[in-house]
This record gives C-alpha cells, structure tokens and sequence, in this order.
C-alpha cells in the first residue's frame, strides 16, 4: 500500500434527520474508494465530490488501484491518493490493509464507489461507517454473499437514481429507510452561458460543420453500452429524408472497450455519412462543446443512471433527446425538458431531431424549463448538501461522532 500526496423531476428532498452530536458544520475526514481503473461518468463525478468537499475544507483521501485513471487526475488536482490494489471481493491481504489505512487516518466516513472496494472496507465498518454509492442501473444478482456485503458491510445506501434505489430495496439489500437517492448535477461552467454564442462559432469552425446544417452532439466514453453508432445512424436516416446534420462524438475509448471508436468509423463509412461525423476525442472542454451544440442526445441502452449529460445540457439551454432508459426519464420529462424515445429507436430520434429544429418556439420553453430545473435542483451545492447530510446519518445511526 502506498499513499501520494501532491501540493421535471427532483429526487426527493435532502435527507431530513436530526443531526444531534454531528453539527452541519463538522469537518469529516472522509475516503473515496474506487476499484475501476477506467475513467467515465462515474469517475467524473467522484473527483467532483473530493474538490468539493476539498473546497469547503473537509479532509478527503482517495483510495484506488495504482495507476488508475482516478488516481492520476486526483493526484493532478493536489488530492490525497492511496494505492490500494482492489483485486478480488474477499482478499485476506487487501482486507487487512485497508483496515490499517482507515484506522491510521481515522476517516470519519467511507464512501465506496465499486463492488471490490465495497465489499472490502464492509469488513473495516468496525472502524468507520460504510456509505456505500450505487451508479449504475444494471440488475444487481440477488446472490446470499451480495446480499450480505450490502446488508452487513454499510451502514448507508447512496443511489444515484430513484430507480436504482427501487431496486436495491425490492431485492432486500438495504433496508429503505437507509437508502438516499443523490441524483446528477451539472457542473458550474455548464449554467455560465455568457459565451454560447462564441461557443458555437468557435466549435462550428474548429470541426468544419457546413453553414446551415445542425450540430447534434452525444458525450460520453465509447462503449457499446453508450450506443453512439445510433447518432450515426440517425445521421444516416436525417440524410435520407433531405435532412443532414452534423454528429459530433465527444468521448475516447475505455481499456475495456478498446477499439470501439474504429467500429464507429467503420459504421459511418458503411453508412455512407462519414463526411457528416466529427470525432472530437476525449475533451475536457464538454461545457463548450455542450453550449455549442444544437442538440444533445443519449443514445444509451443499458447501464445509465441519470446520465451526467442531462443536466449539463439543461444548465447549457441546449435541448434534449434521450433515450428512455435507467433513470434517464427522471430527469428528462416529454413535453417538459427534452424528448425521450425508445433505447435504439432511429426513427423516433429522428422524428424528434425535427420536431425540435421544425418548432423553435416550443423547444425554447422546453429549454427554460430545463434551465429552471437545472439551477433549482441540480447543482453539485444542493447535491453535495444531501451528500453531506448522508454521510452524517451514517455516523449517528452507527453510533459515532466525527473524531
């Protein structure tokens, strides 16, 4: 083990509990883990929380495998990593130290991201209250050992959506009452909206997207789980019916799903609309593309929680088309927010494609309805305040105080 140290529709209201011997303004040390070493959504959302929670000076560490893609961007923004190598539920070895890294550094909280690391720190509970964090929206197998883990090993359930919640407490792995639904959020360059019509020009140019034709964008990873060849095939149909638009797919391969972006270059040659996609690669500037863009889809067919990209392009007044699955459709409303459709569904993408560039009027109340919901509901403030107020239940219920 080695530690670095580098200089419309809410989900509830906050947790409402007494919080007693735990004041809202207690410093908390608190450990992330995570056992992924890929970088997506969820990753993403990780490092928000630890610059938050950094920001408003709560000590916050990070335990992961060495070398993951979390590890290196936290150590870039001068947060606390410590090499823990997460391989296998139920290592004697990795127990072990763990338990000596909670112990040492007194962590007042650990929020586990990952199935490994979860199951791990759950024999630490003794230390320090276990928050367990659910992202995905994939069944969970009602297996007795995963039953036990989530039963036994924490003391608090965060969901990332309604209906991951739904499920972890149909199967009976936590009880309900310990389960809060913190849904996603759209970071604070999203809702600055003073360049858009800079970003647009800007964008338009640097990916030479012809005069007149629209900019429709997917952000994400390339996986097959995120569909993006579906916004290719859409390209393909609008092409057809003498409607062409530009696609822009923001994103790069992950290690496990190497050679995804070929695939995708290959369908849009097969399709013959290559020279209607841009690739833009992995992009740290997803707020400039999001603004710049004239539509934002989520082409997802399985796994997605809430999707990050919903409220990013609600804050960014950039329209919405996703497809109806996971907790998607708790954030994305027909005829309120954005448009959904069946996962996979071309035809009903595209059908909406021109339902939303044929009646601007109705997709800019569309849009302003987003944009209110986004900066009443869906800011990392408001979400890192129930994050808080979950991480201090777990403390009161497990009978401890912040050290």
């Amino acid at each position: 083990m080695g530690r670095h140290d580098a200089k419309p529709r809410a989900q509830g209201a906050p947790v409402e509990i007494a919080v007693a011997n735990v004041r809202a303004g207690t410093v908390l040390r608190i450990l992330h883990t995570e056992s992924s070493v890929n970088w997506g959504g969820q990753e993403y959302r990780i490092l928000d929380q630890m610059r938050w929670l950094a920001d408003k000076g709560h000590a916050v560490a990070l335990a992961a495998r060495p070398g993951s893609a979390l590890a290196l961007r936290a150590l870039q923004y001068g947060l606390r990593v410590h090499d823990l190598a997460y391989l296998g539920h139920y290592n004697p070895m990795l127990i072990a130290a763990a338990r000596r890294l909670v112990q040492r550094e007194r962590f007042d909280i650990v929020d586990c991201h990952g199935s490994r690391d979860g199951a791990t720190h759950g024999f630490a509970r003794d230390l320090s209250p276990v928050v367990r964090t659910r992202h995905l929206s994939t069944s969970l197998k009602p297996k007795l050992h995963r039953r036990l883990q989530w039963r036994w090993g924490c003391d608090r359930v965060i969901a990332t959506a309604q209906c991951i919640k739904d499920e972890i407490a149909a199967k009976d792995f936590a009880d309900i009452q310990r389960i809060d639904v913190i849904g996603e959020w759209a970071a604070n360059e999203f809702f600055d909206i003073a360049n858009k019509d800079a970003h647009r020009k800007s964008v338009r140019e640097d990916y030479a997207v012809p005069a007149g034709s629209p900019l429709v964008c997917v952000v994400g990873m390339l996986r097959g789980d995120k569909a993006q060849e579906i916004l290719i095939r859409i390209a393909a149909e609008l092409r057809r019916r003498g409607r062409p638009i530009t696609a822009l797919i923001v994103g790069a391969d992950t290690d496990s799903a190497a050679g995804y972006e070929k695939f995708l270059l290959r369908t849009a040659d097969e399709l013959g609309v290559a020279e209607d996609v841009r690739f833009t690669g992995y992009r740290d500037d997803a707020a400039r593309l999001t603004q710049a863009s004239d539509i934002l889809v989520i082409t997802s067919i399985a796994v997605e929680a809430q999707s990050r990209t919903a409220p990013q392009a609600f804050a960014s007044r950039t329209p919405v088309i996703a497809s109806a699955i996971g907790g998607v459709s708790e954030l994305v409303s027909p005829g309120r927010t954005g448009w959904l459709v069946s996962p996979g569904d071309v035809g009903a993408y595209s059908d909406a494609i021109e339902q939303a560039l044929d009646d601007p009027a109705a997709t800019a109340r569309l849009v302003d309805t987003a944009r209110i919901l986004a900066e009443s509901e869906l800011t990392i403030d408001r979400k890192m305040a129930a994050t808080l107020n979950s991480y201090r239940a777990a403390l009161l219920t497990s009978g401890r105080s912040a050290q």
